[in-house]
């Protein structure tokens, strides 16, 4: 079952569009570097094929790794204090918790064994610095592979240059039969010009050009297409006179960032008139783009709409919308647009140095300021139908085509907080896109362009009064509580001079919010009774479905059961039109929970927690999970399946860890019944087996942590067989349980799925009656079945 959001596990090496050719010095270099050094850098200019190399490295050393090894990708990333939000992201640590994301990072790294690759560090060089040396000092068990074209000058930094492929002398042929540029040029051909095959006969011409463009795996890739309209004779000729006009005429050595320049001008010359204006104009885009983007944004509109603040559109050359799609195939058959194939469909992007070549078109055409415009008024549109949607059947679609344009969002933003007259519309999209923030855990990053556009636009509008009351909520969940009462005073006091109903209505029900997660339970219930009545007579439904399970919750806690649940049920009324949806449903179906099992109701509060846990595992809502963990560790404490209770425990700690700045809200009853779970378990399993439980839960990965979550744990444990005396007398008491299992004949999965635990634990508890009893197999644990009558004995360990 695939429950992702599509919010991406940024970090997963991704897999290679193309096959990857040579390196192999260069792979066992850096294999050999990383046993005695903890921070290696791949340097080079653009184009050498520093990430390819550093990526398939990464492949090839993660199994030598416990917890394998992940990517972070800064290449879209252009704003150093988001640094270690991005690499958060990348290890899939939410930002749910106010804590720094450094010190968040470095914890969650602390007891790993890892390998962290930083890929394209240059622009980023000092932030890059800080953190590599950061997270050094605090995981012991990490190792760092960057990439950039500059060292970091980190203490301990081993540099590696990655030079271009070998080429070698013509006159040697022995090499000429194991040469890198040429097996990168044929392979290349082979899919680029079917029909093409390097022989004896065309060997030296593919030398003679590898040589030319100095081997440099780039320029290789971006000549080959030409083998479609041009034989390898005119590609020398050609690429021989741009080279001769770059030197003046004179055959005299080409600097090999010049000769990368040439190549890519070259395939510049190449593209008409319209691939070099989509080119330049691509060139704004962040990561990855899809069509329709491409089209929104880069093609001239029917009648051109001059940028804000009175600027004339500029005098540059027209692409029609009907053209962008002509065009974009012919940049891509020409290697300047890679091609990607996702889940949501094909999308493109382009190479580092290709979108620096084609940002200095852009700004050469006078058309960079029109063009970034044009792409902050579609992701503007784009935030503003996610607002509008959120709570719809499309959630989950347009939650996934957000994830994949997080880097386009940031840079609209950007620009948004670079030009003051655009702050109010960074504050427009920051503010639609409050859903976005909270689903995906960026809570920091949220709060980061939320206070920076409200410093910039301090214009009294309904767009400020929800985002005052959207960062004070923000500051409740990250447990920043008490320092947001401003904010809503703020929001309150704006609400009122303009008269915005709505406003008001949603700044009551969050002053109620803010005082009860403070523990100062007077009058919350009047607040969002009120702030209940005004958005109902608003028709506000979103509205509503929330202020059912934040004011259910409110209700829940202060001891009136009954009518909490009646308010979850309502939210779960009005979502009912959207089957679809997942994230109020979610937490509506929590809270819920949480009553029904307050109120005695537990069977009721299981399936609550069954189905919630499904909806919050599609939106990958790390602290959602780890609350619905935690309730079904409570069932199954009440079933005495303690080893169950100690490993949802443990993988709900894990949660906890990476998402909150303090377990379960910080709730002294959800607290208490923790902590009633855990002392029943402990006192079953004693403190050591206990201990071992919860750690393993805490290493599961997440879809066997759901997966065993939701595994039926309704039937009572087996019973634990009587301490007996003789061989088995160092056996705990779970131990003596799986022994009484495996003598009935069951395999360790069929064990597992009668305790309702992992088989990873079952055979963990194998090996250690096998240790402690001195057996070597399981033939002799079924034996000790036979010990419960008097005359039984124990066989003798095999020899």
């Amino acid at each position: 079952m695939n429950r992702s959001s599509g919010r991406r596990t940024s970090g997963e090496l991704p897999a290679e569009a193309t096959s990857f050719v040579g390196r192999r010095h260069e792979l066992a270099h850096v294999a050999d570097v990383l046993t005695r050094a903890r921070l290696v850098t791949l340097t080079g200019p653009g184009g050498v094929g520093k990430s390819r190399t550093a990526v398939r490295a990464a492949y090839e050393l993660k199994g030598t790794f416990s917890a394998g090894a992940q990517l972070v990708e800064l290449s879209a990333l252009s704003d150093p204090e988001l640094l270690a939000n991005t690499v958060a992201a990348a290890l899939d640590l939410p930002e749910q918790t106010a804590r720094p994301a450094l010190e968040v990072i470095a914890d969650f790294l602390a007891d790993r064994n890892l390998l962290l690759l930083l890929d394209t560090c240059e622009h980023l060089v000092d932030a890059c610095a800080v953190l590599c040396d950061e997270l050094l000092r605090a995981a012991p068990g990490l190792r760092i592979l960057a990439t950039s074209r500059q060292p970091l000058d980190v203490a301990g930094e081993h540099v590696l240059a990655i030079g271009p492929l070998s080429v070698p002398d013509p006159s040697d042929s022995a090499a000429r039969q194991g040469c890198d540029a040429l097996d990168l040029f044929a392979d290349r051909a082979s899919a680029a010009a079917p029909g093409f095959t390097m022989s004896d006969d065309n060997r030296a011409d593919v030398l003679a050009l590898c040589r030319r463009l100095d081997g440099i795996p780039l320029a290789i890739e971006l000549a080959v297409p030409r083998l479609r309209v041009l034989s390898l004779d005119e590609m020398l000729t050609r690429l021989d006179d741009r080279f001769r006009l770059l030197t003046g005429g004179r055959r005299t050595s080409v600097p090999r960032h010049q000769t990368l320049r040439t190549a890519i001008g070259w395939s510049h010359d190449l593209s008409t008139e319209s691939e070099r204006l989509l080119w330049a104009r691509l060139a704004v885009f962040a990561g990855e783009l899809s069509l329709e983007a491409a089209e929104a944004v880069c093609a001239d509109p029917a009648r051109p709409a001059g940028p804000p603040g009175g600027l004339a559109p500029p005098a540059a050359e027209v692409l029609p919308a009907e053209e962008v799609l002509t065009s974009l195939i012919g940049l891509v058959e020409k290697s300047v647009v890679i091609r990607v194939e996702t889940p949501e469909g094909t999308r493109y992007r382009m190479l580092d140095t290709i979108r620096e070549f084609g940002l200095e078109q852009l700004a050469a055409l006078k058309d960079e300021e029109p063009t970034r415009h044009r792409h902050l008024a579609y992701f503007l549109e784009v935030a503003a139908s996610f607002d509008k949607e959120w709570t719809g059947d499309a959630q989950i679609p347009l939650l996934r085509a957000l994830v994949r344009d997080r880097a386009n969002v940031r840079s609209a933003l950007k620009y948004c907080v670079s030009q003051p007259r655009l702050h109010c519309q960074g504050l427009r999209m920051a503010t639609a896109l409050w859903g976005y923030w909270h689903a995906t855990g960026l809570l920091t990053e949220g709060r980061y362009w939320l206070r920076r556009t409200l410093d910039g636009c301090p214009d009294e509008t309904p767009v400020r009064v929800k985002a005052l009351w959207l960062t004070s909520w923000y500051m409740d969940l990250q447990g920043e509580r008490g320092n947001n009462a401003e904010l809503l005073k703020e929001a309150e006091a704006i609400a009122t001079r303009i008269d915005d109903p709505v406003g008001a209505a949603w700044t009551l029900a969050f002053q109620a919010h803010r005082r009860y997660f403070l523990g100062l339970m007077e009058g919350c219930a009047a607040d969002f009774q009120e702030a209940r009545a005004r958005m109902t007579a608003l028709g506000d439904d979103t509205g509503l479905q929330m202020l059912g399970f934040y004011g259910g919750f409110m209700l829940i806690l202060s001891g009136d059961h009954e009518q909490g649940i009646a308010w979850c049920d309502d939210s779960l009324v009005r979502g009912a039109a959207h089957p679809a949806e997942q994230w109020a449903r979610g937490w509506a179906l929590w809270v819920k929970s949480v009553g029904l099992w307050l109120r005695g109701d537990h069977e009721a509060a299981v399936a609550c927690s069954q189905e919630g846990l499904r909806s919050k595992a599609t939106l990958h809502d790390l602290m959602g999970l780890a609350h619905f963990m935690e309730g079904l560790a409570w069932y199954a404490a009440q079933l005495r399946h303690f080893e169950r209770v100690a490993v949802l425990q443990g993988a709900a700690d894990a949660l906890w860890r990476r998402s909150a700045k303090e377990a379960r809200f910080g709730i002294p009853v959800l607290h208490a019944l923790h902590a009633g779970a855990a002392a029943q378990a402990r006192s079953a399993l004693g403190a050591d087996g206990y201990h071992e439980a919860f750690t393993e839960g805490g290493l599961l990965p997440l879809d066997t942590a759901v997966d065993l979550a939701l595994a039926d744990g309704s039937a009572a444990a087996p019973d634990v067989p009587p301490q007996r005396s003789g061989p088995a007398d160092g056996l705990t008491p779970r131990e003596r349980q799986v022994a009484a299992l495996v003598s009935e004949g069951l395999t360790n999965r069929e064990v597992a799925a009668e305790l309702v635990v992992s088989k990873r634990t079952i055979d963990s508890h194998v090996e250690h009656i096998l240790t402690k009893l001195g057996f070597t197999s399981r033939a002799q644990i079924a034996a000790l079945h036979s010990a419960a009558t008097p005359d039984a004995a124990v066989p003798p360990p095999e020899v």
